[in-house]
Protein backbone atom coordinates (compact mmCIF):
# COMPACT_ATOMS: atom_id res chain seq x y z
CA UNK A 1 0.00 0.00 0.00
CA UNK A 2 2.76 2.45 0.96
CA UNK A 3 4.59 1.70 -2.27
CA UNK A 4 1.39 2.29 -4.27
CA UNK A 5 0.94 5.69 -2.63
CA UNK A 6 4.53 6.63 -3.43
CA UNK A 7 4.02 5.47 -7.02
CA UNK A 8 0.94 7.66 -7.50
CA UNK A 9 3.32 10.26 -8.95
CA UNK A 10 6.76 9.73 -10.40
CA UNK A 11 8.88 8.56 -7.47
CA UNK A 12 11.82 10.71 -6.41
CA UNK A 13 13.91 10.41 -3.24
CA UNK A 14 14.02 14.19 -2.99
CA UNK A 15 10.28 14.64 -3.42
CA UNK A 16 8.98 17.53 -1.25
CA UNK A 17 6.57 15.18 0.53
CA UNK A 18 9.58 13.36 2.02
CA UNK A 19 10.83 16.59 3.55
CA UNK A 20 7.34 17.43 4.80
CA UNK A 21 7.25 14.05 6.57
CA UNK A 22 10.68 14.74 8.05
CA UNK A 23 9.53 18.18 9.21
CA UNK A 24 6.49 16.67 10.95
CA UNK A 25 8.59 14.00 12.67
CA UNK A 26 11.24 16.53 13.73
CA UNK A 27 8.62 18.96 15.07
CA UNK A 28 7.04 16.16 17.12
CA UNK A 29 10.40 15.13 18.61
CA UNK A 30 11.37 18.70 19.49
CA UNK A 31 7.93 19.39 21.00
CA UNK A 32 8.14 16.19 23.07
CA UNK A 33 11.63 17.09 24.32
CA UNK A 34 10.57 20.62 25.29
CA UNK A 35 7.47 19.27 27.04
CA UNK A 36 9.45 16.87 29.22
CA UNK A 37 12.13 19.48 29.91
CA UNK A 38 9.60 22.05 31.11
CA UNK A 39 7.60 19.45 33.06
CA UNK A 40 10.75 18.19 34.77
CA UNK A 41 11.88 21.70 35.73
CA UNK A 42 8.47 22.56 37.17
CA UNK A 43 8.48 19.32 39.16
CA UNK A 44 12.02 20.04 40.40
CA UNK A 45 10.95 23.46 41.64
CA UNK A 46 8.03 21.93 43.55
CA UNK A 47 10.45 19.51 45.21
CA UNK A 48 12.83 22.41 46.03
CA UNK A 49 15.72 20.78 44.21
CA UNK A 50 19.00 22.68 43.81
CA UNK A 51 18.54 24.67 40.57
CA UNK A 52 22.29 25.26 40.22
CA UNK A 53 22.87 21.52 40.06
CA UNK A 54 20.00 21.14 37.61
CA UNK A 55 21.52 23.77 35.32
CA UNK A 56 24.82 21.86 35.39
CA UNK A 57 22.95 18.66 34.48
CA UNK A 58 21.23 20.41 31.57
CA UNK A 59 24.51 21.93 30.37
CA UNK A 60 26.37 18.62 30.52
CA UNK A 61 23.48 16.88 28.74
CA UNK A 62 23.63 19.41 25.91
CA UNK A 63 27.38 18.99 25.63
CA UNK A 64 27.05 15.21 25.62
CA UNK A 65 24.43 15.40 22.84
CA UNK A 66 26.50 17.50 20.43
CA UNK A 67 29.39 15.13 19.63
CA UNK A 68 27.27 11.96 19.38
CA UNK A 69 25.02 13.93 17.04
CA UNK A 70 28.01 14.28 14.72
CA UNK A 71 28.20 10.50 14.53
CA UNK A 72 24.49 10.37 13.74
CA UNK A 73 24.98 12.97 11.02
CA UNK A 74 27.74 10.81 9.55
CA UNK A 75 25.29 7.92 9.51
CA UNK A 76 22.87 10.05 7.49
CA UNK A 77 25.67 10.97 5.08
CA UNK A 78 26.58 7.33 4.46
CA UNK A 79 22.98 6.58 3.40
CA UNK A 80 22.30 9.76 1.41
CA UNK A 81 23.68 8.40 -1.87
CA UNK A 82 21.29 5.44 -1.96
CA UNK A 83 18.33 6.46 0.21
CA UNK A 84 18.27 10.24 -0.18
CA UNK A 85 18.40 12.77 2.65
CA UNK A 86 14.93 12.73 4.19
CA UNK A 87 14.47 9.04 5.04
CA UNK A 88 17.85 8.46 6.77
CA UNK A 89 17.30 11.74 8.66
CA UNK A 90 13.88 10.52 9.83
CA UNK A 91 15.26 7.15 10.92
CA UNK A 92 18.22 8.54 12.86
CA UNK A 93 16.15 11.36 14.38
CA UNK A 94 13.75 8.93 16.04
CA UNK A 95 15.49 5.75 17.10
CA UNK A 96 18.49 3.99 15.68
CA UNK A 97 22.26 3.87 15.62
CA UNK A 98 24.99 4.31 13.05
CA UNK A 99 26.05 0.68 12.93
CA UNK A 100 22.49 -0.68 12.94
CA UNK A 101 20.95 1.55 10.27
CA UNK A 102 23.68 1.03 7.69
CA UNK A 103 23.82 -2.71 8.34
CA UNK A 104 20.05 -3.20 7.95
CA UNK A 105 19.86 -0.98 4.87
CA UNK A 106 22.77 -2.82 3.28
CA UNK A 107 21.29 -6.23 4.11
CA UNK A 108 17.90 -5.32 2.64
CA UNK A 109 19.55 -3.85 -0.47
CA UNK A 110 21.63 -7.02 -0.89
CA UNK A 111 18.45 -9.11 -0.80
CA UNK A 112 16.75 -6.83 -3.35
CA UNK A 113 19.64 -6.82 -5.82
CA UNK A 114 20.98 -10.30 -5.13
CA UNK A 115 24.51 -8.94 -4.75
CA UNK A 116 26.96 -8.29 -1.92
CA UNK A 117 27.05 -4.55 -2.59
CA UNK A 118 23.34 -3.85 -2.79
CA UNK A 119 23.35 -0.17 -1.88
CA UNK A 120 26.04 0.51 -4.45
CA UNK A 121 23.98 -1.32 -7.07
CA UNK A 122 20.85 0.67 -6.22
CA UNK A 123 22.80 3.90 -6.53
CA UNK A 124 23.67 2.91 -10.11
CA UNK A 125 20.30 1.52 -11.21
CA UNK A 126 18.07 3.87 -9.22
CA UNK A 127 15.84 3.18 -6.23
CA UNK A 128 12.17 2.42 -6.88
CA UNK A 129 9.32 3.14 -4.48
CA UNK A 130 9.03 -0.58 -3.75
CA UNK A 131 12.73 -0.75 -2.94
CA UNK A 132 12.49 2.17 -0.51
CA UNK A 133 9.43 0.70 1.24
CA UNK A 134 11.16 -2.68 1.56
CA UNK A 135 14.33 -1.17 3.03
CA UNK A 136 12.35 1.15 5.31
CA UNK A 137 10.21 -1.74 6.58
CA UNK A 138 13.25 -3.91 7.37
CA UNK A 139 15.02 -1.05 9.16
CA UNK A 140 11.96 0.05 11.14
CA UNK A 141 10.39 -3.27 12.16
CA UNK A 142 13.73 -4.74 13.21
CA UNK A 143 14.63 -1.90 15.56
CA UNK A 144 11.08 -1.80 16.98
CA UNK A 145 11.63 -5.27 18.44
CA UNK A 146 13.67 -3.88 21.36
CA UNK A 147 11.19 -1.22 22.57
CA UNK A 148 8.22 -3.54 22.02
CA UNK A 149 9.89 -6.33 24.00
CA UNK A 150 10.71 -3.96 26.87
CA UNK A 151 7.20 -2.47 26.86
CA UNK A 152 5.51 -5.89 26.99
CA UNK A 153 7.83 -7.83 29.28
CA UNK A 154 9.52 -5.15 31.44
CA UNK A 155 7.31 -5.47 34.52
CA UNK A 156 7.49 -9.23 34.38
CA UNK A 157 11.24 -9.51 33.88
CA UNK A 158 12.56 -6.50 35.82
CA UNK A 159 12.22 -8.06 39.32
CA UNK A 160 13.97 -11.22 38.12
CA UNK A 161 16.75 -9.22 36.47
CA UNK A 162 17.06 -7.15 39.64
CA UNK A 163 17.60 -10.29 41.71
CA UNK A 164 20.10 -11.58 39.19
CA UNK A 165 22.13 -8.38 39.49
CA UNK A 166 22.54 -8.97 43.23
CA UNK A 167 24.08 -12.41 42.77
CA UNK A 168 27.71 -13.30 42.18
CA UNK A 169 29.45 -16.32 40.73
CA UNK A 170 32.70 -17.79 42.04
CA UNK A 171 34.75 -18.32 38.90
CA UNK A 172 38.15 -17.78 40.50
CA UNK A 173 38.86 -14.63 38.50
CA UNK A 174 38.67 -12.17 41.35
CA UNK A 175 38.18 -12.35 45.08
CA UNK A 176 34.54 -12.51 46.12
CA UNK A 177 33.37 -13.60 42.68
CA UNK A 178 31.90 -11.62 39.79
CA UNK A 179 28.49 -10.00 39.68
CA UNK A 180 26.34 -11.99 37.24
CA UNK A 181 24.73 -8.87 35.80
CA UNK A 182 28.12 -7.30 35.07
CA UNK A 183 29.34 -10.59 33.60
CA UNK A 184 26.37 -10.84 31.20
CA UNK A 185 26.86 -7.24 30.05
CA UNK A 186 30.61 -7.69 29.54
CA UNK A 187 30.20 -10.95 27.61
CA UNK A 188 27.52 -9.40 25.38
CA UNK A 189 29.62 -6.29 24.75
CA UNK A 190 32.74 -8.33 23.92
CA UNK A 191 30.74 -10.60 21.60
CA UNK A 192 29.28 -7.66 19.65
CA UNK A 193 32.66 -5.95 19.44
CA UNK A 194 34.30 -9.15 18.16
CA UNK A 195 31.59 -9.38 15.53
CA UNK A 196 32.50 -5.95 14.14
CA UNK A 197 36.19 -6.74 14.51
CA UNK A 198 35.67 -9.82 12.35
CA UNK A 199 34.07 -7.60 9.69
CA UNK A 200 37.15 -5.36 9.83
CA UNK A 201 39.71 -8.11 9.19
CA UNK A 202 37.80 -10.05 6.53
CA UNK A 203 38.71 -7.82 3.58
CA UNK A 204 42.42 -7.40 4.50
CA UNK A 205 42.80 -11.16 4.74
CA UNK A 206 41.51 -11.50 1.17
CA UNK A 207 42.95 -8.39 -0.52
CA UNK A 208 46.09 -7.46 1.44
CA UNK A 209 47.72 -5.76 -1.56
CA UNK A 210 45.14 -2.94 -1.66
CA UNK A 211 45.37 0.04 0.70
CA UNK A 212 41.62 0.46 1.11
CA UNK A 213 41.32 -3.16 2.21
CA UNK A 214 42.73 -1.92 5.52
CA UNK A 215 40.39 1.08 6.04
CA UNK A 216 38.05 -0.72 8.45
CA UNK A 217 40.87 -2.20 10.48
CA UNK A 218 42.83 1.07 10.58
CA UNK A 219 39.76 2.96 11.78
CA UNK A 220 39.11 0.40 14.51
CA UNK A 221 42.73 0.36 15.74
CA UNK A 222 42.99 4.17 15.79
CA UNK A 223 39.70 4.45 17.70
CA UNK A 224 40.85 1.84 20.22
CA UNK A 225 44.17 3.64 20.77
CA UNK A 226 42.48 6.97 21.44
CA UNK A 227 39.87 5.34 23.67
CA UNK A 228 42.74 3.88 25.72
CA UNK A 229 44.45 7.29 25.92
CA UNK A 230 41.23 8.97 26.99
CA UNK A 231 40.63 6.25 29.58
CA UNK A 232 44.07 6.93 31.06
CA UNK A 233 43.31 10.66 31.20
CA UNK A 234 39.97 9.97 32.89
CA UNK A 235 41.30 7.50 35.47
CA UNK A 236 44.86 8.71 36.05
CA UNK A 237 44.64 12.45 35.40
CA UNK A 238 41.08 12.62 36.82
CA UNK A 239 39.69 14.34 33.71
CA UNK A 240 36.16 13.19 34.50
CA UNK A 241 34.63 15.70 32.09
CA UNK A 242 36.24 13.76 29.24
CA UNK A 243 34.15 10.68 29.96
CA UNK A 244 31.17 12.00 27.97
CA UNK A 245 33.28 12.81 24.91
CA UNK A 246 35.74 9.89 24.72
CA UNK A 247 33.72 7.62 22.43
CA UNK A 248 32.48 10.15 19.84
CA UNK A 249 35.87 11.93 19.68
CA UNK A 250 37.64 8.58 19.17
CA UNK A 251 35.23 7.75 16.35
CA UNK A 252 35.72 11.12 14.65
CA UNK A 253 39.53 10.93 14.90
CA UNK A 254 39.53 7.39 13.48
CA UNK A 255 37.35 8.38 10.55
CA UNK A 256 39.48 11.47 9.95
CA UNK A 257 42.61 9.30 9.78
CA UNK A 258 40.95 7.02 7.23
CA UNK A 259 39.78 10.05 5.25
CA UNK A 260 43.36 11.38 5.08
CA UNK A 261 44.68 7.98 3.97
CA UNK A 262 41.93 7.77 1.35
CA UNK A 263 42.85 11.24 0.06
CA UNK A 264 46.53 10.30 -0.14
CA UNK A 265 45.63 7.07 -1.95
CA UNK A 266 43.82 9.03 -4.63
CA UNK A 267 46.48 11.73 -4.89
CA UNK A 268 49.52 9.48 -5.03
CA UNK A 269 47.97 6.59 -6.95
CA UNK A 270 48.16 3.91 -4.27
CA UNK A 271 46.64 0.59 -5.29
CA UNK A 272 42.99 0.30 -4.34
CA UNK A 273 40.44 -2.48 -4.56
CA UNK A 274 38.37 -2.63 -7.76
CA UNK A 275 34.91 -1.05 -7.19
CA UNK A 276 33.04 -4.35 -7.27
CA UNK A 277 35.10 -5.65 -4.33
CA UNK A 278 35.68 -2.45 -2.37
CA UNK A 279 34.71 -2.14 1.26
CA UNK A 280 31.98 0.45 1.61
CA UNK A 281 32.10 3.56 3.78
CA UNK A 282 29.21 2.11 5.80
CA UNK A 283 31.34 -0.91 6.76
CA UNK A 284 34.17 1.30 7.98
CA UNK A 285 31.78 3.40 10.04
CA UNK A 286 30.13 0.33 11.54
CA UNK A 287 33.52 -1.03 12.60
CA UNK A 288 34.39 2.21 14.41
CA UNK A 289 30.91 2.51 15.89
CA UNK A 290 31.35 -0.88 17.57
CA UNK A 291 33.35 0.94 20.25
CA UNK A 292 30.25 2.90 21.18
CA UNK A 293 27.78 0.03 21.49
Amino acid sequence: MSANILCANKFRLDDPIMYVLYGVVLAFIVALSVFYLVTSLLRAKKLNMDMIKLKKVITSSISFSVLPAIGIALGVVTLVGSLGIAFPAIRLSVIGSLQYETQMADGAANAITGSLNGLEQLMKTGLTAQDLVTIATVMTLSIMAGPVFVGVFYRRLQPKVGKLLTKTTNCGVKKGGINIGELVFEVTFIGMTLGYLAMSITTPSMNAKYIDAYYNLIALIVAMIFMYIFDLLITKAKWKWLDSFATPVSMIIAMAVVAVISYCAGKYGWATIPPQHAATVEEALRSVAALGI
